[in-house]
């Protein structure tokens, strides 16, 4: 379970900590699919266009990300989860939270349901709801798409939003490596339903359902009306002998360019929504203990 105390107190140190003066060096950056369509992709151009800095982006997921910094293979890593409370492999390194990010519902352009309930989707995804006809769609049986990987940034997300549990079991008809190929696959199935990232999907000629009535844009994110959002992150290791210029780059993250670039892409900048973490604190203070030790 995320601990967003933590993240509430390492966002407000590390973002008033980054003075750098140092010269800028080449970077490589690894990014999860979510993080590189939502912000990676542009703010890497811009910034490279406004600095002159080059920075190499390596296609992975959000456990690769995280440790191939700890590994040292790259400066930064742009991931959708939170470090494995005693995974040695997610140690040594610093998680910063920078978006807030949605989890979609998408389904086939021709699939008839207009809008879903929270209860709707746990239901599908336990194998309690299995048929359209149950949700105000076909009498055609629901296909539930998925990722394979537990602790992948959707998979690990989808268990923890929807049922608090990341260790959740649940039925799906095909389980999917990664984002782009549960994507594809959807869009040549009328029958299928999946879950992905609002920039991820809009960028597919998918239908994105309602959730409760609500859509997932920039505005619903922000209030926490749309109830599936997520923090993305930046992760670096602190003693890495580039530091100063990994600084320098989350400091263009956090600026108004940066901030700009990802509503642009429907995300919201994690600093323009603070209330969302004490709203998640709120929700889970009862319920879950402190499960992350200091790193």
């Amino acid at each position: 379970m995320i601990d967003y105390k933590r993240n509430l107190f390492i966002f407000l140190l590390l973002s008033i900590s980054f003075n750098s003066t140092a010269e800028p060096v080449e970077l490589n950056l690894a990014s999860c699919h979510a993080s590189k369509v939502a912000y990676v992709n542009d703010l890497v151009n811009d910034y490279q266009k406004v600095t002159g800095i080059q920075i190499y982006v390596h296609a992975g997921n959000s456990t690769s990300a995280i440790r191939d910094v700890h590994n040292g293979v790259v400066d930064i890593g742009a991931t959708s989860r939170y470090l494995i409370p005693n995974e040695l492999r997610d140690s040594g390194v610093e998680l910063l939270p920078v978006a807030w990010d949605a989890l979609t519902i998408i389904v086939h352009k021709d699939n008839p349901v207009e809008s879903i309930s929270l209860e709707q989707v746990k239901a599908i995804y336990t194998d309690k709801i299995r048929y359209w006809s149950e949700v105000g769609g076909t009498d055609q049986k629901i296909e539930v798409y998925a990722h394979k990987n537990k602790i992948s940034g959707n998979g690990y997300a989808l268990r923890d939003l929807l049922f608090s549990n990341v260790d959740k079991t649940i039925h799906a008809s095909r389980m999917f490596d990664s984002s782009e190929s549960l994507e594809q696959a959807l869009l040549e199935n009328p029958n299928a339903i999946a879950i992905s990232s609002v920039s991820s999907a809009g960028l597919q000629d998918v239908k994105i359902i309602a959730l409760d009535g609500v859509s997932p844009s920039v505005d619903t994110i922000k209030t926490g009306e749309y109830s599936l959002y997520r923090p993305l992150y930046l992760t670096y290791n602190p003693s890495s002998p580039n530091i100063e210029s990994v600084k320098d780059f989350i400091q263009y993250v956090q600026s108004k360019s940066g901030r700009d670039l990802m509503r642009s892409n429907g995300v919201v900048p994690y600093r323009e929504a603070m209330s969302l973490v004490m709203k998640k604190v709120r929700e889970n203070e009862a319920t879950y203990p402190l499960t992350v030790d200091k790193i």
